[in-house]
């Protein structure tokens, strides 16, 4: 059987030449039947296959790092519509996490598949814009790569560099991403139904995108066609190998949790990769910037959900009329200025300064520093660079109107702390004003 084999079990499941499962097996004959340990041994073994490790590997883990995969795994099963599955799978791994020293109680596992629907946080625009700005470079395209396309995580996590090379090494927006049943072959459920269909990458996430790959050509010298887009993490690969292996599942969805909890969401955990497909949906019933509708053809279809045969081809064919569309939807955060798109605007103003490789010189410094934002790395680079002092500036006191004077030294540090530009004046000078 399978899972003998993958858990090295003798002919009579008494022994394992892993630790971690012969401490299982003396719980399981206390306290189960032969047909429940065959049961649980399937899960098991599905379960590391679905890691990539075995089970003393897997016991080594950080509580967070196991609470994330068993969850992960479980939560795919549920996807999937094997609820039953996902319920006795929670209630299996539970059983061998306890026969291995872990107090299950304290990893906040969600079990509660059968009895009701999973909770779920569905990000608003703003939020999600809030999230990349919390991320280094890779994690900020991520998370925009996946709201800007309403692309399924399994699907992402198939593209290669070569899919989009042409597109990323010009200027041109939208950058198209076409999922065909090709990337099955690098992600086996990566085109869900066999459905073939086109979306894209907006501005925020295509400028995100290029900064990541500027960065990573900088990084390892070059980039091959058939290196994967966002490739696995996974410090137990040779960097060619790494390079080439799809990332897993569970980690694109910690790292998307990790983001919404740093940026303040108090429903952080209830926050998934999917979630951020949800969001896109938004995007789409919200219509275009002049008020109308996107027809719901267009939805569906931007959605890779399968339309009827007479309508799919014309999608399909009309790629250049579907960009256009969907550059006319609601992707700017109405009101003030988004703190992403302030972040933005001071990098911008830093280049047209002369200083360079300011994406790069970020992400290295939130390397070193972990709980720096965006925001205090780039300021810090710019003061460095610039020798930039906090200067008084001049207020109108005449009116006692809430605004200053300040050159465009100080302007970059006024931006951060949440004013904005009034206008600029004759002389050079800028007033800005607190919002």
């Amino acid at each position: 059987m399978f899972f003998e084999e993958v858990l090295r079990l003798d002919s009579e499941w008494k022994r394992s030449d892993y630790q971690s499962v012969q401490r299982w097996i003396r719980r399981l004959r206390r306290k189960g039947s032969v047909s429940t340990m065959r049961f649980y041994f399937k899960l098991l073994a599905w379960f590391v296959q679905f890691c990539r490790m075995n089970p003393d590997e897997f016991v080594k883990l950080s509580k967070e790092e196991v609470a994330d995969r068993v969850q992960a795994f479980c939560d795919e099963l549920s996807d999937s519509g094997r609820k039953t599955m996902a319920s006795n799978a929670m209630k299996a791994l539970k059983s061998f996490l306890k026969a291995n020293g872990f107090k299950v109680e304290d990893l906040e596992l969600e079990d509660s598949y059968r009895t009701m629907k999973r909770p779920e946080y569905v990000p608003a625009k703003e939020e999600v814009y809030k999230m990349a700005s919390v991320c280094g470079l890779k994690w900020r395209a991520i998370i925009l790569c996946l709201f800007q396309s309403g692309l399924r995580n399994s699907a992402l996590r198939a593209l290669t560099y070569g899919m989009l090379k042409d597109q990323i090494e010009s200027s041109v927006v939208p950058i198209r991403v076409h999922v065909t049943g090709e990337l099955r072959k690098i992600v086996p459920d990566a085109c869900k139904e066999g459905v073939d269909y086109w979306t894209f990458f907006g501005a925020e996430a295509s400028e995100a995108l290029r900064q990541y790959i500027n960065w990573r050509r900088d990084k390892y010298g070059k980039i091959d066609d058939d290196e994967l887009l966002f490739p696995s993490e996974s410090r137990t690969l040779p960097v060619e190998k790494r390079l080439r292996t799809p990332m897993a599942q569970w980690h694109l969805t910690r790292i998307v949790k990790k983001a919404a909890q740093k940026a303040g969401i108090k429903e952080w955990r209830n926050v998934r990769a999917h979630s951020l497909r949800k969001t896109f949906r938004a995007v789409l019933d919200a219509g275009y910037v002049d008020g109308r509708q996107m027809a719901e053809d267009d939805k569906e279809y931007l959605m890779g959900h399968r339309l009827p045969s007479s309508k799919e081809p014309y999608h399909n064919a009309n790629v250049d009329v579907l960009a256009q569309r969907y550059m006319k939807l609601r992707w700017a955060v109405e009101g003030a200025m988004s703190q992403a798109a302030k972040i933005e605007a001071i990098k911008a103003f830093a280049k047209s300064l002369g200083i360079e490789n300011i994406e790069v010189r970020i992400a290295k410094l939130k390397q070193e520093e972990p709980e720096v934002s965006d925001e205090e790395a780039l300021g810090r680079i710019i003061r460095e660079e610039l020798g930039i002092a906090k200067l008084k500036a001049k207020v109108n006191k005449r009116n006692n109107d809430p605004k200053k004077i300040v050159t465009e030294d100080e302007l970059e540090q006024y931006l951060a702390e949440g004013w904005d530009i009034q206008t600029v004046l004759p002389s050079g000078r800028i007033i800005i004003r607190k919002i």
